[in-house]
């Protein structure tokens, strides 16, 4: 028995050191294929000149002597399949940027093959750079200039707007990390689009007005779900305000329908041409009507008719 337990152990340990073994080869090489420092500027996809790495160098050292936080500037040619997200995190904690118990760090990692970017920021600065604040100056500095494939320009003039931000030392007010959200929200929605769905939210709102008016039920469920489900699309791309006056613009539309569709020549062409007054609502698409043998009205209904008539990127400037 003792033979065969020791026969199974040593089989168990044949089988998992390799594995094991093999685990760690694949995290040690993880780990070196993240770039090592060169400085604070690692123009590791050659975008620079020298005098320009120099300049920056002399911006960001002079920054940490004035107020111990550390910027990191990076480039890259490429994030070799990872995501920007995942490869900042990673970087931003093996390089250690920031100092130890302060946590004062920036890295601004420019992946130039992937045409991506992203701002990562120790906690020690996150009241002074939030998150809302990094995504404008990306959208406002940064990526302008990247589009144009002019990277020089848009790291030197983004990373003097860092070094601005930090060195003001400035934390922001919830009003202001508000503001900022909110437009990191309506970024890349457009008005436009808001003008498009807003036909569609204005046809569905005027075919649910008239549908009231004239006590349509088939109509007014069609022209509820047609106007909602175009007003759920706007909320998706375009802006707050612009979804806020959809919403005034359906409710006045709606209005004008329901005083249209009480109005009996609408009746007439919302229930069918041989649909007759009703006080009740009508459910069916269609209208009939007729009398009694004697030539007496023995009675009048109609149908009335239902009609149904979906982390930061920078792609070229010609896309």
């Amino acid at each position: 028995m003792a033979g065969t337990m020791t026969r199974v152990a040593a089989a168990l340990r044949r089988l998992l050191l390799p594995t094991i073994a093999l685990c760690f080869a694949v995290v040690s090489l993880g780990a070196q294929a993240l770039p090592t420092p060169v400085g604070k500027v690692n123009d590791f996809a050659s975008v620079l000149t020298t005098a320009q790495r120099d300049a920056l160098d002399a911006q960001l050292a002079d920054l940490e002597r004035a107020t111990s936080a550390e910027v990191a500037v990076v480039t890259v040619s490429s994030l070799d399949g990872r995501t920007i997200e995942g490869y900042a995190t990673e970087l931003f904690n093996t390089w250690g940027i920031g100092k130890k118990g302060r946590d004062n760090g920036v890295l601004i990692l420019v992946s130039v093959g992937d045409r991506t970017m992203r701002i990562e920021v120790g906690y020690g600065l996150e009241g002074v750079l939030p998150d809302g604040l990094a995504g404008a100056v990306i959208r406002e500095t940064f990526r302008p200039r990247f589009r144009e494939d002019d990277y020089p320009g848009g790291i030197l003039q983004g990373t003097t707007r860092i070094v601005e931000i930090v060195r003001k030392n400035e934390t922001l007010t919830a009003a202001q990390r508000a503001a900022l959200d909110k437009a990191a929200a309506d970024a890349g929605k457009s008005w436009g689009m808001a003008v498009f769905l807003g036909i569609f939210v204005a046809i569905g709102a005027f075919m649910a007005g008239t549908a009231a008016g004239a006590r349509v039920i088939v109509q007014l469920f069609f022209g509820l779900v047609f106007g909602g489900i175009a007003l759920f699309m706007t909320t998706q791309v375009a802006p707050r305000e612009a979804v806020w006056l959809l919403a005034v613009v359906a409710i006045g539309v709606l209005w004008l329908g329901l005083v249209l569709g009480r109005r009996p020549n609408w009746q007439t062409r919302i229930r069918g041409a041989k649909g007759g007054r009703s006080t009740g609502w009508i459910s069916g698409s269609g209208g009939s009507s007729g009398s009694s043998s004697g030539g007496s009205r023995s009675g009048s209904g109609g149908f009335g008719g239902g009609r149904y008539t979906e982390t930061h990127d920078f792609p070229p400037a010609d896309d």
